[in-house]
């Protein structure tokens, strides 16, 4: 388990617009804030396509599938990696100097002031990427034994986190954030070294549209397989 200090670092959070821009382009260049939140656009349309029929659960996994497609899609044409580690999804940078995950956050999520945490609990795999977030180690293992030029950190675990939130008038804010985990405790991520606080999008009110069951006979068409 990570050790403690008894004088945590403060956590640097940007959430000025064009501090925002700046400390994404420095970290890669690929990292614009329309393309991240592009990806979480796409997700929330796939969340509108589950209606009273679908589990109750499928609104959110649409949303996160979709998301995870959209952004790993936009940033391969770039050069990023796709690579599941343990069946966690992730996009690596070429130089692999940085790897994000997707998740869906609490309540807190996307506030500067806020103290977001993963929505889902998590396991080993997310344990281990914020150990070695601590010690720039990430991920050194056979399938990639030098993730970065021999003296560099190695490659830090960050995670696009985001959260619906519906107001009182039945519109939805979507916030989202691309923070570096520095603290993982009871399958939470509790602390973070660095917040980046993308712009909200604002979703349009959920209608549920259940489609129409057939009210006249229609057929189907049934062929024999030649030979039987």
């Amino acid at each position: 388990m990570l050790t403690h200090s008894n004088t945590p670092q403060p956590t640097r959070i940007i959430s000025e617009p064009a501090e925002v821009d700046a400390r994404l382009f420095e970290i890669d260049s690929a990292l614009h804030q329309e393309l991240l939140l592009e990806a979480n656009q796409r997700g929330y349309e796939a969340r509108l396509e589950a209606t009273p029929a679908h589990a109750p659960t499928a609104a959110g996994t649409y949303h996160w599938h979709t998301f995870v497609a959209q952004l790993r899609v936009a940033l391969r044409v770039q050069g990023w990696i796709i690579r599941d580690e343990q069946n966690c999804p992730l996009v690596i940078s070429p130089d692999k100097s940085l790897a994000i995950g997707v998740m869906t956050g609490n309540s807190d999520t996307g506030k500067p002031y806020g103290h977001p945490t993963n929505q889902a609990d998590k396991g080993a795999v997310l344990d281990k990427a914020v150990q070695r977030n601590v010690q720039y180690q990430l991920f050194e293992n056979r399938l990639i034994t030098k993730l970065r030029k021999k003296g560099d950190g190695g490659t830090q675990f960050w995670v696009l986190l985001y959260h619906v939130e519906v107001g009182t008038n039945g519109l939805k804010e979507i916030r989202t954030e691309l923070s570096l985990p520095s603290d993982f405790q009871h399958r939470k991520i509790v602390d973070w070294s660095e917040r980046i606080i993308l712009r909200s999008l604002k979703g349009e009110p959920m209608v549920p549209m259940v489609a129409a069951l057939p009210t006249t006979p229609f057929d189907v068409s049934v062929e024999r397989k030649a030979g039987t």
